[in-house]
């Protein structure tokens, strides 16, 4: 259990210290990707662990590191593969494998279910996404990512995994995306009114903003805003459940 939160923190702890104190960065010991041994609770939702190297080799600053720091488990797998694919100089490549693969799964219902089929043996499901890369053409990055996702029962992750990886792509080139969910679809003056107000939340001015548009019916009324870290709900349907929280207490 100790190891487990130890290793949770030491995740969230290191993009951002890295990046705020990149000086402070030569006392941190530096983990293996894709090459770690895991504890996997599988489909059922169990935590992955890494191991760390415990050599004496030191941190230092690493300009292959994501620019930008975005969390839960999509993030820390797609934080590896930017890592990685960045160092090796096939960024572009790697994003672009594992999207052909999401699209794939998408539109074939029976590779989507080979995928994401809990009940399939692990063993099974590795033999069959390295099939698939050799017979793609896969990068050795691409392929050793998805063996270990598929390794530690986190291929329904994918599609959010590769939703991080390109937010970091977009960051590295100087843009900001920003998804935009409203209940009903917005004209052209609201949308620009919008998106004004979400330029006004940027880390950097010069960053170029690209707004992404969702409908929702179950929002009932407004919208929500995701960009990168940072969510603001200002849909109808939370108010009512805020609503539905209050009036559920004990009157005093």
């Amino acid at each position: 259990m100790l190891r487990k939160t130890a290793s949770t923190l030491w995740t969230r702890f290191v993009p951002a210290a890295r990046q705020a104190y990149p000086a402070a960065a030569s006392s941190m010991k530096r983990p293996r990707w894709f090459s770690a041994t895991t504890e996997d609770g599988g489909e059922d939702g169990g935590e992955d662990v890494e191991e760390y190297e415990d050599d004496e080799e030191e941190w230092e600053y690493d300009e292959h590191a994501p620019p930008l720091n975005l969390f839960g488990l999509p993030a820390r797998y797609a934080s590896a593969v930017y890592t990685a694919a960045s160092k090796e100089g096939v960024l572009e490549r790697v994003q672009s494998e594992i999207k052909t693969l999401v699209d794939a799964a998408n539109m074939d219902e029976k590779f989507r279910n080979f995928l994401y089929d809990p009940t399939m043996p692990k063993a099974k499901k590795i033999a069959g996404i390295t099939e698939f890369c050799d017979g793609a053409g896969f990068d050795k990055i691409t392929k050793s990512f998805l063996c270990v996702t598929a390794e530690n029962g986190r291929l329904k992750e994918t599609s959010k995994i590769l939703g991080c990886l390109e937010e970091y792509s977009l960051k590295a080139a100087g843009q900001v995306k920003a998804t935009v969910t409203s209940a009903f679809p917005l004209n052209e003056d609201q949308l620009t009114r919008l998106t004004g107000l979400i330029k006004k939340k940027l880390d950097d001015p010069e960053d170029e903003l690209t707004v992404e548009t969702k409908v929702d019916s179950k929002l009932v009324g407004g919208f929500t805003v995701a960009m990168g870290e940072d969510f603001y709900d200002l849909s109808l349907m939370t108010r009512l459940r805020h609503m539905e929280n209050e009036l559920a207490k004990p009157l005093r």
